[in-house]
């Protein structure tokens, strides 16, 4: 009989055991579920900020292309007027102008800093992460510092802007006023190019010209790859977020 009653306690005993043992491998269970809950809930936050910050980038950066396009026309028909040796106009002074503009972009980035913050192997895709971050720390950062050309000498800025103080003049014969948004409006007179002549035959400015045309086409063409890079992870940020949410 004592031995009986042992072995029941002994079955009671394990039984406790294994039911302790269900009962914390069902806890842990829960607990992993929500932990990965959370973590998908977050990834996906994450992942939103993203998009928002380069559909943001996006549109910008299309401004900043029709704006390059825009001069890049005129600063063409500029240097084939100087060639044709064209009368003197006002589209020359605005092509000469509108030839050193430049546009700075400015990345949203605030959803990346936060990732970094958190830790970027916080996004479980591994190919998207990589593509992600090379996004933002390579080809945006690029693209912000224009090629590498905001403080070398081919700037187009810096190339033109000696030839606008040598040949742009106040033009006393065009009065013209300017508005602003917040402040009253100003009297002031047009530009025009003086010193026409030696203007047309100078091969400094023709040189200038030229280098300056190229580099905006450069930058056409890195700005347009920037736009189809970004889509690219657009795209792949949302097949991510659709994974997600199942």
């Amino acid at each position: 009989m004592a031995e009986g009653k042992t072995g029941a306690y002994v079955k009671y005993a394990l039984g406790e055991i294994i039911l302790v043992v269900i009962g914390i491998l069902i806890a842990l269970q829960i607990n992993n579920w929500n932990e990965n809950r959370k973590l998908k809930k977050l990834e996906a936050q994450i992942y939103t900020e993203l998009k928002s910050d380069l559909l943001q980038t996006r549109s910008e950066i299309n401004e900043t292309v029709a704006k390059h396009k825009e001069i890049f026309k005129s600063s063409q028909k500029l240097i084939t007027d100087i060639y044709d040796r064209a009368p003197n106009s006002e589209s020359i002074y605005q092509g000469l102008a509108g030839s050193s503009y430049s546009f700075q972009i400015i990345p949203k980035t605030s959803a990346f800093e936060n990732l970094k913050n958190i830790g970027v192997n916080t996004l479980s895709n591994d190919s998207l992460r990589i593509v992600v971050t090379n996004l933002f720390q390579l080809r945006l950062k690029r693209l912000d510092d224009e090629l590498g050309m905001k403080q070398a000498e081919m700037n187009m800025s810096k190339l033109i802007q000696p030839f606008l103080f040598k040949y742009l003049a106040v033009d006393f014969t065009q009065p013209a006023k300017y508005g602003f948004a917040h402040a009253d409006s100003i009297s002031i007179y047009k530009l025009r190019v003086t010193n026409y002549d030696e203007f047309l035959g100078d091969n400094d400015l023709m040189k200038n010209l030229q280098l300056s045309l190229y580099n905006r086409g450069k930058l056409i063409d890195d700005e347009i790859e920037t736009i189809e890079e970004i889509d690219r992870v657009v795209n792949g940020i949302e097949e991510e977020l659709k994974r997600l949410k199942k």
